[in-house]
């Protein structure tokens, strides 16, 4: 990760206006440097090699595999493990010892081991010290290269060699290093497999004929056809053709969808069964699936309270036990006087303090979180979110579009003298070139009845009123049937009824708006000749996510702009607390200010635009985002799906990563803690203490990986 020593260094130098941190892979930092043109980039890495970090920019990184710091760390560790082996029989007590030749070898086999295996352990320790700081390189360098010069030492005076120390522990901390990085690429494989979905050439369809380009080659309003067993090289909108699509790896809907003219597809989605032409909405770095890749690196690069705890104890105890090294080496000198079991001692208190799995505790949790989290349809937007969510107590749902689909179906039709399918025929007639939810759910319901619809002609448009239009009706329709004379040309108004206006007795008016509906009237020729009730319906599993909600402990509040009767029969619908009616988005906000005051730790939950201020006071803010809201979203994690279920899903995981979080850490303090002792007793072997602190660095990563579990 992007350290506080390595960003100082960063900001240290002239040019440099800030350091902003991106991401995180398992062998790189990411970070944005800001310059004022004072320094170029070229100029920028020869200044960063000389003070001892190695920089490139982030396309050239990009292309260094996740396994190939494992590959390297583990082919060194073998290849040491082996000379190891041979080190330690040549220097066995026995009379082999004796004897120049194997004194003589095992210098030279250990001095290759410590040059190649040691050398990256080295050259970051060294790295550290030209910055005045010290890290976990800095403790097994210090502990091989000890043992290794002690040997020197005693190479020629006939005393006993420990070359077998410095090559074994150099060997078996490269082996955990090994395992480290192999677990941490598992860990962020799911983040990494985003930036491979997308296809790299696209088949663009140009005057009839079908090209092959590249995908940086396609163009907005390029129009691209996809076929079975491709994946959808860029968000776009369907011209013509119907497909199942698998959208499991973006929105963690694990059935394939099936998409048809007029509607939105993802880029990297595949086309399991079907053929599409699309249009090309979105390309490049503004696709949906590169979005979610920036968002993951972002919330990858931001750490909980609980790592910045972490850092600042490892921060501080290195420096710790280098001093108790030295205690370690001072007191077994006075007490026996024997240099050999001072030094044998030294060398275990540095080598098995050294904190490598304090330092994988949390950032490998939260990638793995991370990732199986957008594997659900749940982006984090920040590790902190993460963190918070463990607390929250309360959440206030917003109503429309949040715990209802967002789009508006036909309830109830009423008409005093004409037949529901007439007025319906007139009504979608008149608004079917309308984009209103009102219009398109009056068009919805005239298809699924089957009704063939007129043309309009004429068509005016009073925003926030109504649709007036012409349509030429058969000679047999009568709008009104006391009136026997038949009627072709006729003038159709569509618009809002007034709570005040005058209709007969029978009208189900009051019911309507009590229901929380919207009520539309229908006049031909200036008379009134019905009215349609429309609605929201919630989604069909809001009623589970907050009785799952209310079964972990929290409250849950619905607001809602409806009137006090619609949002209490909503909230008792889904079984909330509670209603906050009438509720503008300052309001929205106020009340959730309102339960912070109490000491709730508030979630909301809204369609990430409207509920922009609410969401961010709120202490996590979680919007029901598309793909074109992702970075404007004002959320701190944002919904790709339309599940509702995945809230308490999120809340449940959170507490299971922080228990991980907790574990880990706690092994990594109490196998220091425990260890530590021993080794200033002189309890305890270097070499054993190098094989100890590798496992426990792999038994942390391990415990992090159980988070990958469904």
């Amino acid at each position: 990760p992007l350290t506080d020593t390595v960003k100082r260094t960063l900001l240290s130098l002239p040019g440099v206006l800030s350091v902003e941190p991106v991401g995180v892979e398992p062998s790189y930092a990411i970070a944005f440097c800001y310059l004022d043109g004072a320094l170029s980039r070229l100029e920028l890495q020869e200044r960063l090699r000389a003070l001892g970090y190695e920089a490139q920019p982030v396309e050239e990184a990009a292309e260094k595999k996740p396994a190939d710091e494992a590959q390297g760390a583990w082919k060194r560790a073998w290849v040491g493990l082996a000379l190891s082996a041979v080190i330690m029989a040549l220097t066995m007590p026995s009379a082999t010892m004796q004897q120049g030749w194997a004194r003589w070898t095992a210098f030279a086999l250990a001095t290759l081991v410590v040059l190649w295996v040691g050398t990256p352990f080295f050259r970051r320790a060294f790295s550290a010290a030209l910055h005045l700081t010290a890290n976990m390189d800095t403790l097994v360098s210090i502990g091989a290269l000890s043992a290794y010069g002690y040997s020197l030492w005693a190479l020629g005076i006939d005393r006993h060699l420990y070359f077998d120390t410095a090559a074994f522990i150099l060997s078996a901390i490269s082996l955990g290093k090994g395992m480290e990085a192999r677990a941490r690429a598992i860990a962020t494989a799911s983040l990494r497999r985003l930036a491979t979905l997308l296809p790299s050439s696209a088949t663009v369809i140009s005057d009839g004929t079908e090209i092959q380009v590249p995908l940086d080659a396609v163009r907005i309003g390029d129009t691209v056809s996809v076929r079975t067993g491709e994946r959808v090289p860029v968000d776009g909108v369907i011209l013509s053709g119907k497909a199942s699509l698998d959208e499991s790896l973006l929105t963690g809907e694990s059935e394939p969808v099936v998409k048809e003219e007029g509607e939105e597809v993802l880029g990297g989605s595949l086309c399991v069964d079907g053929f599409l032409k699309l249009e090309a909405l979105r390309v490049g770095e503004a696709t949906f699936v590169a979005q979610v890749a920036r968002l993951m690196d972002e919330a990858q690069a931001t750490k909980p309270q609980m790592q910045r705890l972490a850092d600042r104890v490892a921060a501080v105890f290195v420096p710790i036990v280098l001093g108790l090294a030295a205690a370690t080496f001072v007191g077994w000198l006075l007490l026996s006087g024997d240099t050999t079991k001072a030094f044998i001692a030294a060398v275990a208190v540095t080598v098995i303090a050294c904190p490598c799995a304090m330092g994988l505790a949390t950032p490998t949790a939260i990638a793995v979180a991370l990732g199986r989290l957008a594997q659900t349809g749940i982006l984090v937007r920040n590790a902190e979110a993460m963190e918070k969510a463990t607390g929250i107590t309360t959440v206030v749902l917003d109503k429309t579009g949040t715990v209802t689909e967002g789009q508006m179906r036909v309830a109830a039709v009423w008409s005093p003298e004409v037949r529901e399918d007439e007025l319906l025929t007139l009504a979608a007639s008149a608004e079917r070139g309308s984009l209103h939810p009102i219009a398109q759910a009056l068009v919805r319901k005239a298809s699924e009845r089957g009704i063939a619809l007129l043309e309009p002609t004429d068509v005016r448009t009073d925003v926030g009123v109504g649709v007036a239009a012409k349509l030429q009706a058969e000679e047999t329709w009568e709008p009104q049937p006391r009136n026997p004379k038949p009627q072709k040309g006729l003038e159709v108004f569509v618009g809002k009824v007034d709570e005040t206006a005058a209709l007969p007795g029978d009208a189900p008016m009051a019911e309507w708006l009590e229901n929380g509906w919207s009520v539309t009237g229908v006049w031909v020729n200036g008379e009134l000749q019905g009215c349609i009730a429309l609605t929201d319906e919630l989604r069909a599993d809001a009623s589970d996510a907050v009785r799952e909600l209310k079964a972990m402990g929290c409250k849950v509040f619905l607001a809602t702009g409806d009137k006090p009767g619609a949002a209490m029969r909503v909230a008792e619908a889904l079984g909330c607390d509670s209603a906050l009616s009438q509720a503008t988005p300052q309001r929205k906000a106020q009340f959730v200010r309102e339960l912070q005051k109490q000491g709730e730790r508030v979630l909301m939950v809204g369609d990430g635009i409207n509920d922009a201020i609410a969401l961010t006071q709120a202490d996590i803010g979680v919007a029901v985002a598309s793909g074109t809201e992702l970075a404007a979203s004002a959320a701190d994690v944002l919904l790709v799906n339309d599940k509702l279920s995945v809230v308490p899903h999120f809340l449940r995981f959170t507490r299971y990563v922080k228990r991980i979080m907790a574990q880990n850490l706690f092994w990594a303090f109490f196998y220091n803690m425990a260890a530590l002792p021993l080794a200033a007793m002189g309890k305890l072997n270097p070499m054993i203490a190098a094989a100890a602190m590798a496992f426990s660095s792999v038994t942390v990563v391990g415990n992090a990986l159980r988070l990958r579990r469904p």
